[in-house]
């Protein structure tokens, strides 16, 4: 009988991976990564270009002027933005109550506000050679030289206080500015601060201030600090529910309102009709105030048209017209 010859087990072949390729492998995966660090390099810069691009804001905090000193040549400085009155509607003027007896002329006071900036500019109001009123800013880049020069040619220098107004911090009052949210220690140290930057002072007024000028508890301490002073107030009246009147009859502070604003559209005609305005409301009441600001058409409307004013009425400091009207 023959012998039955067991089985070897046979030897398991190794299956070849006929796919694994290393080096294909490794290109394989520098390509993924150099393929994701393009895509990461491309986000960003959209991102960049279209994402993190400045959106224009609603309403500037301050505006750059080239101001020119010998020295140096053209310099940019960061100047406080004039009254908001391009983004807000403009309060009406104080209504009128009485008419003052005329005696020796109509006067009126031509307030020039947010000197400080502007050299050149002040240098050609003060080349108008009439008893202007300058309101100064009161970290203006020119002020000592501005008022030096100012005082030579008889023109009387105000502070132009920054305040809060109602859509801060979207419109910035500038350096300097008294907030609705300082407590009394620290809005009384701010404005005796900036009192002792303008040297000269007779007066204040407003710089915007539409919030805190409607805070009969803030203007009374305010007030406060200017009747020790000797100064006198003028509400520019950037908001119809200014309380400043009641606060300074109540403390029997100099004081008084503007009644037109001369320049807030830049145009010769309404620059024009403005003081044609405020011709007329002098006429009605016995005096006015108005304001206007350091621009290039005011002072071009306001040369031409000085000699129909000093006809009309008589040009003054705001300090007489305040007197007067209170006298």
């Amino acid at each position: 009988m023959a012998k039955k010859v067991s089985a070897k087990p046979r030897a398991r072949k190794k299956k070849k991976n006929k796919g694994f390729n290393p080096k294909l492998q490794l290109m394989k995966v520098i390509a993924g990564v150099t393929l994701l660090v393009c895509l990461v390099v491309t986000a960003g810069l959209l991102a960049n270009r279209f994402l993190m691009r400045p959106v224009p804001p609603v309403a500037s905090k301050t505006k750059p002027i080239p101001v020119t000193r010998p020295d140096t040549g053209p310099v940019h400085h960061s100047v406080p933005d004039y009254e908001a009155f391009n983004r807000e509607a403009v309060p009406p003027p104080p209504p009128i109550t009485r008419i003052k007896p005329i005696t020796n002329g109509i006067p009126v006071a031509i307030i020039i506000d947010d000197i400080g900036y502007d050299r050149k500019m002040a240098e050609e109001f003060l080349e108008l050679d009439v008893p202007l009123t300058f309101s100064v800013l009161p970290e203006g880049t020119f002020n000592h030289s501005i008022i030096d020069q100012a005082l030579k040619k008889d023109v009387e220098i105000m502070l132009h206080l920054p305040m809060e107004p109602g859509n801060y911090p979207s419109v910035n009052p500038g350096p300097g500015a008294l907030l609705s949210t300082m407590k009394p220690d620290e809005l009384i140290a701010q404005l005796n601060a900036n009192l002792d930057r303008v040297p000269s002072v007779k007066g204040v007024n407003n710089h915007m201030g539409s919030k805190l000028t409607a805070s009969s508890a803030q203007m009374r301490q305010i007030f406060t600090i200017l009747k020790k002073r000797d100064l006198f107030f003028i509400d520019s009246r950037t908001s119809a529910d200014t309380l400043c009147r009641p606060s300074a009859e109540l403390l029997h502070l100099p004081f008084a309102e503007r009644d037109v604003f001369i320049d807030h559209e830049q145009t010769r005609a309404f620059v024009r009709k403005q003081l044609n305005l405020l011709i007329k409301r002098a006429k009605r009441q016995g005096y006015a105030i108005g304001i206007a600001h350091p621009h290039p058409v005011t002072l071009e409307v306001l040369k031409e048209m000085l000699p129909d004013l000093k006809k009309a009425v008589f040009l003054t400091h705001a300090s007489r017209v305040v007197a007067f009207q209170q006298g």
